[in-house]
């Protein structure tokens, strides 16, 4: 069906007129002149062959045939409104949903995230906590980062951090069975992660010790759980980097064979920090944004307190081609 109608702006014009009952104010909200207004209201009145106003020196009364017109032109631009809103594309909200190890949240991203988001005050930002990795796609996450030595199959990898472990015990439990060397550690009990991991035996081999004692490995859940356990005299243990140079610089811990004995493990024996994503996943333009905060403000000497091989890679390739390409 062909319409007849008038023109869409003359409309538009007629409504405003009729809704603030004044032409000059419905000029000032369609920035035109009152007379550009006045110009358009009998064009319209020509169109439709009837007299929509009364006009005089000081008023503007809408005639019968304009007030039942109006009711239909305000309908229409209604219509027009909501039909253009059905098919207009509503930008997404951006998102970042992640799944973090609980010692890298606590000790290297919570503390700074803010940096992050601040340029970025619509992020809807979503983060849980767990050891062991979780199926991402299944939850609608996006990201994992995870403590591992390699990706598990099905992710790509972004090496993060290398998570550099100091072997301590307390002053008192080191009192009552000395270590003056490496053999001595075989009489005591150990403290190691639950995730599978091979510090014990790579510690023994790296400084010299050929026997593979049978003494008790107590291996427990998280980071926290373990420095306490250490603390408590249950056992020599591994702890981070970070916690361990606090502790020792206060007293309650002493690491026998030094502060950086650990660093001299080859690096695939080096547990680490890694972003994982899933082979099938698209970076979103926040998820490179976050990767790349992370590489680059985050995962640094300056904040984790010693190199990370991780960050020897010549630049660039640390980066997964994923995100090189964007």
């Amino acid at each position: 069906m062909r319409y007849r109608l008038p023109p869409l702006n003359a409309l538009r014009i007629f409504e405003a007129v009729m809704r603030h009952g004044s032409i000059r104010q419905a000029a000032g909200e369609l920035c035109l002149t009152p007379q550009a207004v006045s110009q358009q209201l009998k064009h319209l009145e020509s169109h439709l062959d009837q007299q929509l106003f009364h006009r005089d020196v000081s008023s503007l009364k809408p005639t019968v045939a304009a007030q039942t017109f109006y009711l239909h032109v305000r309908d229409g631009l209604d219509r027009f409104a909501d039909g253009v809103q059905a098919v207009q594309v509503s930008p997404e909200t951006p998102h970042l949903y992640l799944y973090v190890s609980p010692y890298f949240a606590t000790e290297f991203l919570v503390p700074r995230l803010g940096l992050f988001t601040a340029s970025m005050p619509d992020l809807d930002l979503r983060m849980a906590v767990g050891v062991e990795l979780v199926e991402l796609d299944s939850q609608g996450l996006d990201a994992a980062i995870h403590w591992n030595y390699t990706a598990p199959p099905g992710y790509e990898e972004t090496p993060l951090l290398d998570d550099v472990k100091v072997l301590v015990a307390t002053p008192a439990l080191l009192e009552r069975l000395p270590v003056d060397e490496p053999k001595d550690l075989l009489r005591h009990n150990v403290i190691s992660s639950l995730v599978a991991n091979t510090l014990w035996e790579d510690t023994l081999d790296l400084l010299g010790v050929s026997e593979r004692p049978t003494q008790s490995v107590m291996r427990l859940h998280t980071h926290a759980a373990m420095m306490e356990a250490v603390l408590a005299g249950l056992g020599v243990g591994f702890l981070s980097y970070a916690d361990a140079v606090r502790l020792v610089a206060a007293g309650r811990l002493v690491a026998p064979f030094g502060m950086d004995v650990l660093k001299k493990l080859p690096r695939d024996r080096v547990p680490r920090f890694s972003l994982l994503v899933k082979s099938n996943h698209r970076y979103s333009p926040v998820l490179r944004q976050f990767t790349r905060w992370l590489l680059h403000d985050v995962c640094t000497e300056q904040v984790s307190g010693y190199p990370s091989t991780c960050r020897m890679a010549p630049e660039g390739e640390h980066e997964p081609a994923t995100l090189r390409a964007s």
